[in-house]
């Protein structure tokens, strides 16, 4: 897409992972700029990656930057790009007595949806996994929803909890599976369909912003393959937006991005190669605040709508939806 060309509500919906809604009161607002063609609301490419931009700067006027972990304590090398608390994208700002959800998935967006129909005020932050996860721990989110990989133990989410928010209280609770892999050109040219084919001579690598899900899975399995990512083309750059990584593999402008299935389909010019199963968690600070939304959630994830919308982001497997899988 070039950046000129006009994008509707929905596609940048689908863009940034949020609620077409959220899109009209962002534009509304002005945080996004928007343009009117006829009686249709347009948006440039251009335009949302400069919002995208923007909700990664936090305002002076911002409660101080949530620091992470040092490394020695998480067994974790930290996020040394990690921001302060951006603007809530999907439901205004962040005030009052708003229960809070930091994440970047769709999943995240659904459930602050919800609970905001339901009587409760909730706001969102649009943030990677692990920087939400830290901001949970710093008691600046009151909830993340999170996917990240731990190579150590092959399991996903539940050794981040532990390591990023040591002594909390806290809730996991599974929202659903998906596949992660390699998105690649379409008919794959490069051949690639291992993590180690990342490591030839020549791929170029349209890589994630620190702290995505998928920069920490594509980092952990470099890990195991005991790679040297430095050798990799392309992998000191950042996109904040998945959608932005892809498609400059549809514009030949790489040959791969890391990422999830259904990223993948939305984009025209480039198919999926599976690798990995994945797994998508909310974890909650169990507070005085927070008790009585943590039975809401719960009521939420039984109920046949909720579970329509989480089915609605398919390819995925919520079959275990609603499962509680650690709690301290």
């Amino acid at each position: 897409m070039r950046s000129d060309e006009f994008m509707n509500a929905e596609e940048v919906a689908r863009y940034l992972h949020l609620g077409k809604n959220t899109v009209y009161q962002l534009a509304k607002t002005g945080k996004l700029a928007s343009y009117h063609v006829g009686r249709k609301l347009k948006f440039t490419i251009e335009d949302v990656e400069a919002y995208v931009s923007s909700t990664h700067k936090a305002p002076s006027s911002q409660a101080p930057r949530a620091q992470a972990p040092a490394a020695a304590e998480t067994g974790k090398e930290p996020l040394d790009d990690n921001k302060a608390l951006t603007e809530a994208a999907s439901f205004g700002d962040i005030t009052g007595d708003r229960f809070i959800i930091a994440g970047a998935d769709e999943a995240a967006d659904i459930l602050a949806s919800a609970l905001n129909v339901h009587g409760v005020p909730t706001a969102r932050l649009m943030q990677g996994s692990y920087t939400a996860l830290v901001n949970l721990y710093a008691g600046q989110a009151d909830a993340a929803v999170i996917n990240l990989f731990d190579q150590a133990t092959n399991s996903w989410n539940t050794p981040y909890v532990r390591n990023l928010a040591p002594g909390s209280s806290v809730v996991t609770i599974r929202l659903f599976g998906r596949k992660q892999g390699l998105i690649v050109q379409e008919r794959n040219p490069k051949r690639l369909t291992t993590w180690g084919s990342l490591l030839r001579e020549g791929v170029r690598l349209s890589n994630r912003t620190k702290g995505s899900g998928s920069r920490v899975l594509l980092d952990e399995k470099l890990r195991a393959l005991d790679a040297r990512s430095e050798t990799i083309e392309g992998y000191s750059s950042q996109a904040y937006v998945g959608t932005t990584a892809i498609r400059r593999v549809s514009n030949g402008l790489a040959d791969v991005a890391v990422g999830h299935e259904r990223e993948a389909l939305h984009v025209p010019g480039v198919q999926f190669v599976p690798l990995q199963q994945e797994w998508v968690d909310i974890v909650i600070r169990k507070t005085p605040k927070t008790r009585t939304t943590i039975r809401t959630i719960n009521d939420l994830l039984v109920n046949n709508n909720v579970r329509r919308e989480f089915a609605a982001l398919a390819p995925c497997d919520v079959s275990k939806l609603g499962v509680v899988v650690y709690e301290s």
